[in-house]
This record gives structure tokens, C-alpha cells and sequence, in this order.
């Protein structure tokens, strides 16, 4: 029988001994995860979903000036659905039949009209007005999470989000003080901020019957085929390196509504709209990776205020016993 070398068994320790300590790393944060309490779980999930949101809308931003914008929200979702499909087969369709097939599909339908509405009124309203009206998403969203979840809504969670909303105020003050909102985009996008957050309370309450996986697959699958007949008016056939990029996007896309539908099955839906604020530093952060655009200083001003409120309601809910 073959000896082992004195070298090679030492270099063997060696790269044991390099790997132990990571092991060991490794395994206290994911005991120190299992063991956090669930809201900071949920705040964790949704910081995560806001990072892939502002990576998907980079390379989305990339897409929609080569491709018609239906066509690649279409692709998106539809590629989305289509990576997720050996995770379906694997698991089975008794693991993603729908249990409530009428919410799902009337979730797309919704979620549809505000994805048209948002994308036919950005190319005529600045960043500041775009930024400011989908800023009020979350007030939309904790109304609707009192009024139909019955959710409690504490003085805290309204404190958090209007503070974090003025952060946001301060950030794109410079270009809403030169706004002009007198116009029908304007108004198209104020009627997309309650129709996506009616879609995300639809996705709250569809975590009580349905797996996470399930609500993104069959959001993709509604999405496509709502908006096919759309898109195939002013259909091109994207090239090999914009289906890459569709590809990219379809799994970003997927993950980061994963992430968010995880954050809504463990928490209120009020007790993380705060935390939806760090969406404009995040998009901030990839301007400046992707585009070179440097934050200004009032950007820098109001990240300090959304990061103060969100660390503040973060610990609060973590201390907060239930009611």
C-alpha cells in the first residue's frame, strides 16, 4: 500500500487548520440567526430584498433603453418563473399548487397594472418626483395592513416611517423644490404606489396558505401571461447578451421577492415599512457603483436620518413583547 508523504500530510493539516476557523464562524452566525428574534429576522430579509431591488432596477435601467419596457417586465418575470422551475419539479406540485389560486391570480392582475402604470410614466417625471411619490408605498402599505390585516398599529411603527419618509424628503429636496407634479405621469404613478402596495398585502396574506416559492413562481407565471399580449405589440427578439441579462434580472427578480415574501410571513407588515427607506440609499449605492454618480451631500443627510429611524424600530420591535 502507497505511504502518504510527511509533506503532504502536513500540508493537509495546514489547509484543516485554515478551514476550522471559518467552519467555526460559519456556524456561530447561523446559530446567532436562529436564535434572533423574528422581527429582526424579517428586517433582515427585507434589507436584503431592497440591495437585489436596486440591482435588478440597475440592470433593468440597462434593458428598457434596448427593449420595449413591457417586453422585459414580461421576460423578467416569465425568466424568473422559468429558473425556479426545477426547484418545482424537485419539490412536486402538491408543494406549489396554489391553495388559493384566485388571490394569486387577482395579485397579478394588480400587481400587473401598477407595473405598466410605473413604467409607461417614468420616462416622463424626474428622479425626485418618481422618488418621492413611490416613497409613499409603505404609508399605503401600513393603512392597508391596519385596515384589512387587522394589524395594531403601534405609535412607534407611524413614528419610524414618517421619519425615515422625511429622510427621504431631505434627500431629493434639491430636485423637489424644481418639481412640477401638474402633470398626467404624475398622476399615473400616484395611482401605482396603492396598487403595488395592495399587491405586496395580498402577498402578506397569501404567506398564511402559501410557501414563499410558491407566491414568487406563480407571481411570475400570472406577470407573463398578463403582459404577453402587451409586450407582443411592440415585441423585439432580444439579442444572446440581453437574454443573459433577462436571465440575471429573472433570478435577481425572483430572490428579492423571495426575500420580501420570507420578511412578510414572520412579521406585521407595519413593523417593516421603515426599513423600505434604505431602498433610496441602496439605489444611491448602485448609481455610484454602476453609473460613477456620487451621493450629494443632502443624500448623505437623509441616509443618516432613514438609518437612525430604521436601527430605532429595529430595536424597539426586538424588545417589544407580543401583544
Amino acid at each position: 500500500m502507497a505511504r502518504s508523504s510527511p509533506k503532504r500530510c502536513h500540508r493537509d493539516r495546514d489547509e484543516s487548520a485554515v478551514g476550522q476557523p471559518l467552519v467555526t464562524v460559519v456556524a456561530a452566525v447561523v446559530d446567532q440567526w436562529r436564535r434572533a428574534p423574528a422581527v429582526l429576522q424579517a428586517l433582515a430579509w427585507m434589507i436584503a430584498a431592497g440591495i437585489l431591488f436596486a440591482g435588478l432596477n440597475a440592470a433593468q435601467k440597462f434593458l428598457t433603453h434596448e427593449l420595449p419596457p413591457p417586453e422585459v417586465v414580461c421576460l423578467r418575470y416569465v425568466v424568473g418563473s422559468a429558473l425556479l422551475a426545477p426547484l418545482v419539479i424537485r419539490a412536486g406540485w402538491s408543494a406549489y399548487r396554489p391553495r388559493r389560486p384566485l388571490l394569486m391570480a387577482g395579485r397579478s392582475v394588480v400587481h400587473a397594472a401598477g407595473s405598466l402604470l410605473w413604467f409607461t410614466a417614468i420616462p416622463h417625471v424626474g428622479l425626485a418626483e418618481i422618488s418621492a411619490i413611490g416613497f409613499t408605498g409603505p404609508i399605503w402599505m401600513m393603512l392597508g395592513a391596519s385596515l384589512f390585516l387587522g394589524e395594531r398599529m403601534y405609535g412607534a411603527r407611524w413614528t419610524a416611517t414618517l421619519v425615515a419618509f422625511a429622510g427621504v424628503l431631505i434627500v431629493l429636496w434639491p430636485g423637489l423644490i424644481r418639481a412640477d407634479f401638474d402633470t398626467w405621469p404624475s398622476l399615473m404613478l400616484l395611482a401605482c404606489s396603492p396598487l403595488m402596495a395592495i399587491s405586496f398585502l395580498i402577498s402578506k396574506a397569501l404567506t398564511r396558505h402559501e410557501r414563499p416559492e410558491s407566491i414568487v413562481f406563480w407571481l411570475g407565471i400570472g406577470m407573463g401571461t398578463i403582459l404577453l399580449p402587451v409586450a407582443a405589440v411592440d415585441w423585439r427578439w432580444p439579442t444572446a447578451w440581453q437574454w443573459a441579462l433577462l436571465a440575471g434580472c429573472g433570478g435577481v427578480g425572483s430572490s428579492a421577492h423571495y426575500a420580501m415574501t420570507r420578511a412578510f410571513r414572520i412579521a406585521d407588515v407595519s413593523a417593516l415599512q421603515s426599513v423600505r427607506f434604505l431602498d433610496l440609499l441602496w439605489a444611491a449605492a448602485m448609481g455610484m457603483i454602476v453609473f460613477g454618480s456620487l451621493p450629494t451631500l443632502w443624500t448623505l443627510a437623509g441616509g443618516i436620518v432613514i438609518c437612525a429611524a430604521t436601527v430605532w424600530i429595529a430595536r424597539y420591535e426586538a424588545r417589544r413583547r407580543p401583544a
